[in-house]
């Protein structure tokens, strides 16, 4: 996809807008046009490339598709880093080779490199990610800014990486417009989904003595013990299908694992953006996005206790449940707004460093 010579608008919106910057993104799915930050974008700066998995004469598995294009996207932004002004790679995995082979091959002349969605695992020892991690310090003289997952990261990255705090921003996740504007009628159930750094085991306790039935969608989850009757398992649910069950149910709930791991953030904002009464455990990312008591309650990672008395006021208080949802729903509109002015600052400041 590619937008090229776009005519000036008419109103004040692109005052202080590099306009004349080319932009090549990289991302690992298809995109087909409807990206909302793409659009966003596209009347702000002279041109935007998208690079996207290619198209084969057999379709790969999606997972397999996503992992190939990680390490052939980069290569093909290398051969075309003359026609850009800034590289943004959409997912660590592509953000470390692009920087690997930015750092080989960088020069006075080379496109600024920005990673966005960068984050570690701070709870993770094991060889496997220690030489993760090792690639990832190679990489990192290959990329000049970082989008962050949260504010508190800033400085363990900064203690990390000695990446300089200025080369750092924290990106505000937004919601796709629609779920601002979907609406389901609420059935009676709890709800929680998602696969990455879930702990259910932590919801089926905290809600093995509340008769509600509660549903959790996931394809990793596996229980340490048999689930109560009540509680249910799906594997898989089509995108209209979750979307029908987040947007029904009394609670939804999203139990993580740590602290320390920023995760849960999609799900989070997906939930707030429909405007449902949400409880979530606390961590450096999810503390972002909500004002305990106000807009979310939070948790404790692995506190079945304050979970439980969480579940059971919502339940025997609906209006203030569905005050909160609300109250969450019109704050995340503004989100969009806030992702936009961060990109356009780190351009803006990435235009005016010295090489």
């Amino acid at each position: 996809m590619k937008t090229r010579n776009i005519p000036p608008m008419n109103d004040n919106s692109r005052t202080g807008y590099p306009e004349h910057i080319r932009l090549l993104l990289m991302i690992h799915w298809k995109e087909s046009g409807n990206w909302d930050l793409y659009h966003a974008i596209k009347y702000r700066l002279a041109r935007i490339d998208i690079l996207q998995p290619h198209g084969f004469r057999y379709r790969l598995p999606d997972k397999l598709s996503h992992i190939l294009s990680e390490f052939y996207l980069p290569l093909i932004a290398l051969v075309q880093k003359n026609s850009c002004d800034i590289v943004i790679s959409w997912s660590m995995r592509i953000g470390i080779c692009y920087g690997l082979l930015n750092r080989v091959f960088k020069s006075s002349r080379s496109p600024k490199h920005i990673i966005y969605d960068f984050h570690i695992d701070l709870t993770r020892t094991d060889p496997r990610y220690r030489f993760r991690l090792k690639l990832l310090q190679m990489a990192i003289p290959g990329i000049d800014f970082f989008f962050v997952t949260s504010e508190a990261e800033k400085d363990i990255y900064f203690k990390k990486f000695a990446i300089g705090m200025e080369q750092m921003a924290f990106w505000p996740i937004s919601p796709p417009r629609y779920l601002l504007e979907t609406s389901y009628p609420t059935k009676d159930y709890i709800f929680a989904y998602g696969n990455s750094d879930r702990d259910y085991d932590t919801l089926v306790d905290a809600v093995v003595d509340i008769p509600v039935k509660t549903v959790i969608v996931s394809r990793t989850y596996m229980p340490s013990r048999a689930l109560p009757a009540h509680v249910d398992l799906i594997r898989e649910k089509s995108w209209n299908a979750l979307l029908s069950l987040i947007a029904s149910a009394r609670i939804v709930v999203i139990p993580l694992l740590s602290y320390r791991i920023a995760a849960g953030q999609l799900t989070m904002m997906e939930t707030l953006a429909l405007g449902r009464p949400l409880i979530i455990t606390k961590n450096m990312a999810t503390t972002e996005y909500a004002v305990d008591g106000k807009t979310a309650l939070f948790f404790e990672a692995g506190d079945v206790e304050t979970l439980n008395h969480h579940i059971q006021y919502l339940l025997a208080h609906p209006d203030a449940a569905e005050k909160m949802g609300q109250t969450a729903r019109e704050r995340v509109k503004n989100h969009a707004a806030r992702r936009l002015a961060a990109l356009m600052n780190a351009i803006d400041w990435l235009l005016n460093v010295r090489n």
